[in-house]
């Protein structure tokens, strides 16, 4: 008798979905809008996280095949446009990188500071450690899944459980010991400016919230999927929100907001905890735990993207050169090439942008850009394919699926837009530049796919 596996329940799909959302690197981010951090992260939960986790908890448990969003975008819209969005996550990837070998390398700086003093405020360092880590970590991954995912389990233990917990215990300290603190919370402060510098915000926070596309993976093996997947979801909504409120509040509460950098907030925060417990040697280690942690949340994600594009190769999207793989069946030359973008983009980029906080806030932007055409055409996917099979048995159901998707796909359009305005209190450049690199960027980036798919439309 075959002894049946174990269905997963609502307490692992929700460790789950916490684990692939919550980040460290996001805090800093979040703590520049002070207390309205609470209001954003709130629209953004209802209006974009909960859709979107329905949304795929649905399409991922009505077509379990391999291929993710490409299958369902390719059922719905066929093998043109599911490259093509394909290639904008891919593209996403890409550019996420840099942001994080950004806190990497800044991680990095921190703990060598005992001996090599202000190394984070040295472009040099940063530019080149940025390249460095990222082409070793390509290399790591030529290894296989395996090698990747041991080393991932223990950095995000040591490096993103371990310091958040200790960020938002000491925050909530620091708060009830009546120590000074950098914002104001009333009703005032919760509600933000409704004005473009404020709102681009949402760019960044929607950004933070992106990942949910990992349940894909074991909706299938969810026991129970009708009733627990929304428990779920509503359920790691509410951690989320939580986490991220109360750690970012924590950085807020003691880094004054002209100080607050985008690379290294979190360990700021911590240094000023530290010293004033009058522990300042322990930062470094601290800081260690923070770069295994970036580290292992990084090598996670190096491989499986690619993998994602790599699908669109049994379509004949992708040149023979690009569908190579290793002993291991690992795409090598995708790798490699996804290392060359990111490496050069990294280094054009800080040639033209003069600060740490404008080159993190660049990359941000640009990768939800790329973020939201791929979730904006998973609503619209979900939407199509119930028209087409009306009748296919789906193990889990969204309800209200029309008021859901067109809520998410307004905000994903708004906010793509409204990246466009600069924010306010972050330098990068004048607003005309800032515009242009960004739509320059994006447009580049994406012209690739379009010769991929002219040249094998060219080939039928």
């Amino acid at each position: 008798m075959v002894k049946k596996s174990k269905k997963i329940g609502v307490l692992q799909l929700t460790l789950l979905s916490v684990s692939a959302i919550v980040s460290l690197k996001s805090l800093p981010l979040f703590a520049e809008v002070g207390f309205s951090i609470v209001f954003f992260l709130g629209v953004a939960t209802i209006c974009f996280f909960i859709p979107i986790s329905m949304v795929i908890a649905e399409l991922s448990s009505t077509w379990s095949d391999s291929g993710g969003c490409y299958l369902w975008i390719k059922k719905a819209y066929g093998k043109s446009w599911a490259f093509f969005v394909m290639w904008a996550y891919w593209m996403e990837s890409i550019i996420w990188f840099p942001t994080m070998l950004i806190f990497v390398v800044a991680m990095l700086a921190h703990t060598l500071s005992p001996i090599y003093p202000n190394l984070e405020e040295n472009s040099y360092f940063l530019v080149c450690g940025i390249v460095l880590i990222f082409w070793l970590l390509t290399y790591l991954n030529f290894y296989g899944v395996k090698l990747s995912a041991g080393f991932s389990s223990i950095g995000v233990l040591l490096g993103t459980v371990i310091p958040i917990c200790m960020i938002i215990f000491l925050g909530i300290a620091w708060f009830y010991k009546g120590n000074s603190i950098n914002i104001s919370f009333n009703v005032g402060s919760l509600i933000p400016d409704f004005n473009f510098g404020s709102l681009v915000f949402l760019s960044g926070i929607l950004l933070g919230l992106s990942g949910i596309e990992i349940i894909s993976f074991y909706v299938n093996d969810v026991e129970n999927p009708r009733v627990n997947i929304a428990k779920s979801v509503l359920i790691s909504s509410l951690f989320i929100l939580v986490i991220y409120v109360l750690g970012s509040l924590s950085v807020a509460m003691v880094v004054p907001k002209s100080d607050i950098c985008l690379a290294s907030g979190v360990i700021q925060a911590l240094k000023i905890f530290f010293i004033k417990l009058n522990l300042p040697f322990v930062v470094p280690f601290i800081a260690f735990l923070l770069l295994l942690g970036s580290l292992s949340g990084m090598n996670t994600w190096i491989i499986g993207p690619a993998k994602g594009l790599f699908v669109a190769a049994d379509d004949g999207f992708l040149p023979k050169i690009l569908c190579k793989v290793n002993s291991r069946n690992v795409p090598v030359n995708l790798l490699i090439l996804q290392a060359i973008i990111g490496s050069v983009l990294s280094v054009l980029f800080f040639l033209y942008i003069n600060s740490i906080n404008g080159l993190v806030w660049i990359f941000i932007c640009l990768s939800f850009q790329f973020a939201s055409f791929l979730y904006i055409m998973i609503f619209f996917s979900v939407l199509k394919l119930r028209k087409m099979y009306p009748n296919k048995n789906r193990p889990y159901k969204v309800p209200f699926v029309k008021f859901f998707s067109y809520m998410g796909i307004l905000i994903c359009v708004f906010t793509f837009f409204i990246s466009y305005a600069q924010p306010i209190d972050i330098n990068i450049a004048s607003r005309k530049f800032y515009s242009v690199l960004l739509f320059v960027s994006f447009v580049l980036l994406m012209t690739p796919a379009l010769f991929f798919i002219f040249f094998k439309s060219k080939r039928i």
